[in-house]
């Protein structure tokens, strides 16, 4: 048994004299006293300690934050897309007359009791007359003074829980549904919009026509509904202007889990997706409509219905506004990420005014960008995998063999963040 541990002690001995660890060579060193052996070996252990500590920081560091998001004025060469138009016909006066008193999409408490007997076809009945033609909508519209087919580029949005909308330049609509940007080409954007106020239109338009101007990814909820909505006045015209900030996302940014870059890109749905694409929007209404079903078992004919869900009936609606704050603003507390694209705008609205007013049988809307963008915020990879090699790069040196130098003890340092090796 003795012999054996002699043997192995041996070739410990011979390994560790010419092994290329750094200072292992001398634990074993003849030449050296005790203490000196010591020094080399409590030395190492804290040594090796350290650069664990090191390497387990740096790679959690890749892990947990790999992404960083900057501001750059470097702008000559962007193209930022105009912001998308909505027009949307909350309620009808059916609606109002025999079920609703309020507009559907509030799910106020008080509504009038027809609508206790009204069945699910009857409330899609009503909701079909908001699908107002486009053609008798819209009149004319200019994009920075060239005219363009209104009802070409408005198409109608998928239910959303506000009403019938009409939406232009925004991705929910296709892939290439966006056309109108800004660049260094196009120095300026300049949107107007005449809307028909005809006699037949012009009692429910008046208060029940919303216009909401809105990033290409965004989508008109319940949650701005009251926020940054247009209201329309007959022979006046409407002036918004705004100014917009983009976002850009630089490559292998979409490489990143999403769990650690906290945003998700459009194409990156989620599973079962109701929507073409993903947005915190959408995802806020999918989880909607998905709590309707779990407290009501059906959806609200305001909302859109997922295969295999069917609307509700009067009775159910009632379920639905009692439900209100379960189904609603708890929905706001889920865990829906931020889009990784997307512009934040800041709007202007002035008072509606008679200046290059259309007449009194229109109402126009002008949306004017103030300025060309000079600012965009850039999220880019800051910890990737050279990064991390090159962080770590101090800790090859402690398994680097060093040259013995003339002297009985060599000390060389390794600097590491926040700590010194000594080897």
């Amino acid at each position: 048994m003795w012999k054996r541990l002699i043997r192995g002690w041996k070739i410990i001995k011979q390994y560790f004299s010419n092994c290329g660890i750094h200072g292992v060579s001398y634990l074993v060193d003849d030449q050296l006293s005790y203490p000196e052996r010591l020094f080399w070996l409590v030395s190492c252990i804290v040594c090796w300690y350290g650069c664990t500590i090191m390497i387990r920081d740096v790679v959690r560091e890749y892990i947990m934050y790999p992404i960083a998001v900057t501001a750059e004025t470097m702008y000559l060469d962007w193209e930022t897309p105009f912001p998308a138009v909505v027009f949307c016909i909350s309620s009808t006066k059916k609606i109002k007359s025999k079920y609703f008193r309020r507009n559907p999409a509030a799910l106020t408490n008080y509504s009038n009791p027809n609508l206790l007997l009204a069945t699910s076809e009857e409330l899609l009945s009503a909701y079909e007359e908001a699908r107002f033609p486009c053609t008798e909508l819209l009149a004319e519209c200019t994009w920075n003074n060239m005219k363009f087919n209104c009802c070409a580029e408005f198409q109608e949005l998928r239910k959303t829980g506000v009403g019938y909308c009409l939406a232009m330049n925004t991705y929910q609509l296709g892939d290439n549904s966006v056309r109108y940007f800004v660049n260094r080409t196009v120095k300026y954007g300049d949107l107007v919009i005449d809307v028909h106020m005809a006699s037949k239109t012009k009692n429910y338009l008046l208060t029940e026509f919303t216009v909401h101007l809105l990033n290409n990814l965004q989508l008109p909820t319940f949650k701005n509904l009251d926020n940054d909505v247009i209201r329309m006045t007959a022979g006046k015209t409407n002036r918004i202007e705004f100014t917009m900030v983009d976002t850009f996302n630089e490559a292998g940014v979409d490489k990143v889990a999403v769990e650690y870059r906290d945003c998700r890109f459009q194409q990156e749905k989620r599973p079962n997706n109701m929507f073409d694409i993903y947005s915190s929007d959408a995802c806020f209404l999918e989880t909607v409509i998905n709590r309707m079903i779990e407290f009501c078992g059906c959806v609200s004919f305001y909302y859109f219905v997922p295969n295999g869900a069917r609307v509700c009936n009067g009775t159910e609606m009632t379920c639905i506004i009692a439900n209100k704050t379960e189904i609603t603003y708890q929905s706001m507390g889920q865990r829906c990420l931020p889009n990784c694209e997307g512009t934040s705008l800041t709007l202007t609205r002035w008072d509606p005014h008679d200046y290059e007013s259309p007449g009194r049988s229109y109402s126009r809307f002008h949306f004017a960008l103030l300025s060309h963008p000079t600012v965009r915020y850039r999220r880019y990879v800051v910890n990737d995998l050279l990064d991390v090699a090159g962080e770590n790069s101090p800790v090859n040196n402690i398994f680097r063999r060093m040259p013995r130098s003339n002297s009985r003890i060599s000390i060389s340092f390794v600097n590491l963040p926040s700590r010194v090796c000594l080897v």
